[in-house]
């Protein structure tokens, strides 16, 4: 879980956060915020926030090789392209016709 500070304002009866400002690191981050920015509205403040941080390191992606159909040309990532049920690389878009040859010989 990840700390963040967000800005409040009293809304009707409830209090409610003004996400489109976004949230800020430090409490005084936010507080700096409100002072430059939004000094002329009252009723602001900053709340600590906790949101889950479930992605702790850098992602990485993994890169695939692609490959090319070879009715098509065409390169597709390696889930779009059937190598296994055919003699040849068939891409979901061309497998339908493809197989419609297939049991028309």
């Amino acid at each position: 879980m990840k700390k963040v500070y967000g800005l409040m304002i009293k809304a009707g009866d409830a209090n409610e956060m003004i996400w489109d400002r976004g949230v800020w690191e430090t409490e005084d981050g936010a507080k700096d915020y409100i002072e430059a920015e939004m000094k002329n509205i009252s009723g602001l403040w900053v709340k600590e926030l906790t949101v889950n941080d479930s992605i702790p390191e850098e992602v990485q992606i993994l890169e695939e090789d692609m490959v090319t159909c070879e009715l098509c040309g065409i390169e597709y990532n390696p889930a779009d392209v059937n190598t296994t049920d055919y003699d040849q690389a068939v891409c979901i878009n061309c497998e339908p016709e493809y197989k419609q040859n297939i049991n028309a010989e």
